[in-house]
């Protein structure tokens, strides 16, 4: 029997006039771990939806352990093996975590609700996949738990072919180890991995295999021995240049973001904040890590002013007081939100629009009270291309965007806007390439150096060095700095496990 558990030959896909995937050839074999790398728009999500069944490809095949197989529906995928953890959830928000995994299984309904907690308790500690009660609802999880919801659903059975989409964005350097020592031993019992991932130290720790898609196309594949960081970096991006503009350091100005004894606690307890204290002053960049699920959601809330019933404490941008997400926004603070898809941007709408969403830019936009959306049209085309929004059509709704892309499509309008007093900042560069990725943080440190007071809440030890001048973690939901110039990852990692340094 063949070792080759996955093939993919000549796929093509096309969505209007873009070519997602041009002719793409593909092989994942039993006890292999793949890795697929690529930039925003790429055609790495798209491929692998057509693999697991969620989209019909235009042309070419595929086998599955020998057979042809062409599928109906993602659940005919499922059944014949395939599992995937999904780049954007594929959960049902209202139902708990007990009832999404119970969905899964097809046994919804038919199990006391008792038993499939227990079984969800069972299957995570046999995973070593953290997902908290299993009677809470989806909607109330942060990013990273429901995150991990979705790896533990993937594996309620073993599959023979298991495909991660970003599956490290949100998890901490500890979980991330859980989770590849967990991909390594399934490799050993026969299941076939592919992950897609844009971490290139990743890579190197995990994968046995590289593929590289550009713009579509298949542009390299091999051993991951026969690579290293800059062989794939170029493979990834071919001969773009990487915006470093804006790099220079400033002595911090004035207090502009100041926040005191912020508490939040949800109605069935819960606490999301206890007691936090935080000031940015002008021309500062300060990082908050944290795993996700320790109070980020409840702080960006109450930072922005979108959360203020049974809340504690007080928020002044540049010395206002903030009592609403209206008096944020007119006081000059951009947000860029941890869940892109749900809090920063409406994937019906086309982006032009998209990129109006703000008081301030809709009364700039329409001072009469009316817009010519050919005009604004017309307007929204350069500033998406000085973020690389790919494609840059500003008539395309920005639910066709791939991931990576819609996450450019907000920063290009958050970070894009005049006279920014405070940004704040989650995961920014969550699903986002190394040309991006680079691209986004010289651009916050600019925004810095122009006086504008940056707060990043981060669960990326990367990024915290990256961009760090001052460095707190938060974990649940109070609020501990680290004193000294140097990021000590080391510190940082276990203080985000909460083992030791937390207050």
């Amino acid at each position: 029997m063949s070792d080759v558990v996955l093939e993919v030959v000549d796929v093509r896909k096309r969505f209007g006039d873009v070519v997602a995937l041009d002719g793409v050839r593909l092989e994942c074999r039993r006890g292999e771990i793949h890795a697929l790398l690529g930039e925003n728009g790429a055609g790495k999500s798209t491929l692998m939806h057509v693999v697991s069944g969620l989209l019909s490809a235009d042309g070419g095949g595929m086998r599955l352990q020998g057979a042809e197989v062409r599928w109906r529906s993602a659940d005919e995928a499922r059944s014949a093996g395939i599992a995937m953890v999904h780049q954007h959830f594929m959960l049902v928000p209202t139902m708990t975590v007990s009832e999404n995994l119970a969905l899964a299984r097809q046994v919804l309904g038919m199990v006391a609700p008792a038993s499939l907690d227990a079984d969800v308790r069972r299957l995570a500690a046999e995973r070593g996949i953290d997902v908290g009660d299993p009677r809470r609802c989806v909607e109330e999880l942060s990013v990273g738990e429901q995150q991990r919801v979705e790896i533990l659903k993937a594996l309620v059975d073993v599959p023979a072919l298991l495909i991660l989409d970003e599956p490290t964005a949100v998890l901490t350097p500890s979980e991330v180890g859980d989770l590849f020592a967990l991909l390594r031993e399934l490799a050993s019992q026969g299941t076939a991995i592919i992950i897609v991932t844009h971490k290139l130290a990743e890579v190197f720790a995990i994968a046995d295999r590289v593929s590289v898609l550009r713009r579509g196309a298949l542009v390299a594949s091999g051993p991951a021995s026969g690579f290293d960081h800059d062989s794939l970096a170029r493979e990834m991006v071919g001969d773009q240049a990487v915006d470093t503009a804006g790099t220079s350091a400033v002595p911090p100005g004035p207090e502009r973001l100041r926040a005191r004894g912020l508490r939040w606690t949800s109605a069935d307890g819960r606490v999301g904040l206890d007691g936090v204290d935080l000031e940015v002053r002008g021309g500062e960049i300060v990082v908050v890590a944290g795993v996700e699920g320790n109070g980020q959601q409840e702080l960006q809330s109450l930072l922005s002013g979108v959360r203020t019933a049974d809340v504690g404490g007080e928020v002044h941008v540049d010395g206002r007081l903030v009592a609403s997400a209206a008096d944020a926004r007119d006081a000059g603070l951009a947000i860029v939100p941890a869940d892109r898809r749900r809090d920063g941007l409406v994937a019906e709408m086309p982006l032009w629009e998209n990129l109006l969403l703000g008081r301030e830019d809709l009364r700039r936009a329409a001072p009469r009270g009316w817009l010519v959306p050919s005009e604004q049209s017309r307007r929204a085309r350069p500033r998406l291309e000085a973020f690389s929004v790919r494609p840059a059509d500003p008539d395309l709704p920005a639910g066709a965007l791939s991931g990576g892309n819609q996450q450019r499509l907000v920063l290009a309008r958050e970070l894009g806007r005049d006279g920014l007093s405070v940004v704040i900042a989650t995961s920014p560069t969550r699903g986002l390439d190394l040309v991006a990725t680079r691209a986004v943080h010289a651009r916050l440190r600019d925004l810095a150096r122009r006086g504008a007071a940056v707060l990043v809440l981060s669960t990326d030890l990367d990024e915290v060095e990256a961009l760090a001048g001052r460095v707190a973690v938060l974990y649940r939901g109070r609020l501990g700095s680290i004193e000294g110039d140097a990021v000590d990852r080391i510190e940082i990692g276990r203080r985000m496990a909460g083992l030791e340094g937390a207050s």
